[in-house]
């Protein structure tokens, strides 16, 4: 059985589980001519279905109002300015940051997936589904998750993270030196996935700030 590293522990609402269909993946260019700084490759956070009738329509994109602010599915959380949002790539994300590099580190991307009120998968689900997605030491092991356990707002979040070479949805190589936190938080319209992951150096350095907003997240209906 996985050993899972246990910081902090709340109730946590009840997860269904995934269905089959998965966000279309983009196509994926070899290493040497991805620029650090686009956008990020499909990389679907679980398997999802086409909303069924009577399902609320997913609210339009629009970019927040004030930099340092982040806004989606009648949520709000402040963030550092210099994120810089993007219109979201895929049918199934509500929101694209660009977390810039410092002293010549890559970019990093954050990214905020929503599957529907009931789908998205089990948290247990996900963790396994990325954890097979980073490359097995020497031995063969697999890398182990960091997982915390809190509450924002009264919303139950779960932040897993993964450390090592990440192999991205529809590549075929893995990208050494990677740090992978995902945030998943039960909101009142059902679960919402938030990626945070590229270089370890940039993610590193941001790390406070996202921990910070995905702990200050709030209800705040405003898309």
């Amino acid at each position: 059985m996985r050993g899972l590293v246990l910081i902090s522990i709340v109730a946590v609402g009840t997860f269904t589980a995934g269905c089959e269909r998965q966000e279309p993946v983009e196509t994926i260019a070899p290493p040497a001519v991805v620029p650090p700084t686009t956008a990020p490759a499909g990389d679907p956070v679980a398997t999802a279905t086409t909303p069924t009738a009577g399902q609320p329509a997913r609210p339009p994109w629009r970019p927040s109002d004030d930099p340092k602010k982040a806004t989606f599915l009648g949520l709000e959380a402040d963030k550092p300015a210099t994120w810089i949002e993007h219109p979201p790539q895929g049918s199934m994300r509500l929101a694209n940051f660009t977390v810039p590099g410092r002293d010549g580190a890559e970019a990093a991307h954050i990214v905020v997936f929503y599957f529907g009120p009931t789908e998205g998968g089990s948290i247990d689900a996900n963790i396994d589904r990325w954890q097979m997605q980073f490359e097995p030491d020497a031995d063969n092991d697999l890398v182990e998750p960091s997982i915390e356990t809190f509450e924002a707002d009264t919303m139950a979040v779960t932040l897993v993270e993964f450390a090592g070479s990440w192999k991205k949805m529809g590549a075929t190589w893995y990208t050494p030196d990677q740090l992978f936190m995902t945030a998943i938080v039960d909101t009142p319209r059902g679960n919402l996935f938030i990626r945070f992951a590229g270089q370890t150096a940039t993610v590193e350095a941001n790390r406070a700030d996202f921990v910070r907003m995905i702990r200050g997240l709030r209800k705040a209906d405003v898309r």
